[in-house]
């Protein structure tokens, strides 16, 4: 009698799967924002509740700092293991831009997340605005001064440790 109850314990613990926040469904993918388990319907921001009412709240304010025309950071996914996340937001110095106008140079980054026996594959979209498009490759503006900055310290450091 033993065997069977200790057979029911081990098929209980290997049957457990993430479950969607919203409909209870088999999760496929993380929100990046919110970190809930979702299923592909309500893995986009506007199809689940935390990032949805956020987004609602931050409808005046996801403008484009450049010519003020209403941005709409989206994600989604096309199959199981393979989402997209594009925030509209400036790699470099964080703030909204369009896609159309302000957008200088715009790159695709892969991020591949192992969960289990099943790998997901998030593809970001970067942008960067006609400031920190010229610095990419440090990251923009915000990269840029605290590599000046921390440059600037060592070399203070160096002066006064030197100086007699």
């Amino acid at each position: 009698m033993p065997d069977t109850t200790e057979k029911k314990r081990i098929r209980q613990s290997v049957t457990a799967t993430r479950r969607c926040h919203e409909c209870n469904e088999e999760a496929l993918g993380r929100c990046p924002d919110c970190h809930y388990g979702f299923c592909q319907d309500h893995f986009p921001k506007q199809q689940h509740s935390p990032c949805a009412e956020k987004q609602m709240k931050m409808a005046q304010v996801q403008v484009c700092y450049v010519c003020g025309t209403q941005v709409y950071p989206d994600q989604w996914s096309i199959s199981r293991t393979s989402h997209f996340v594009d925030p509209f937001t400036c790699r470099g110095c964080g703030r909204y831009i369009c896609d159309e106008l302000h957008t200088k140079r715009k790159a695709e980054e892969v991020i591949i997340i192992r969960e289990g026996m099943r790998g997901h594959r998030y593809q970001y979209t970067n942008r960067y605005c006609d400031l920190c498009s010229p610095f990419y490759r440090v990251g923009g503006v915000k990269n840029l001064t605290r590599l000046i900055v921390g440059a600037g310290t060592v070399v203070a450091a160096i002066i006064f440790f030197l100086h007699p």
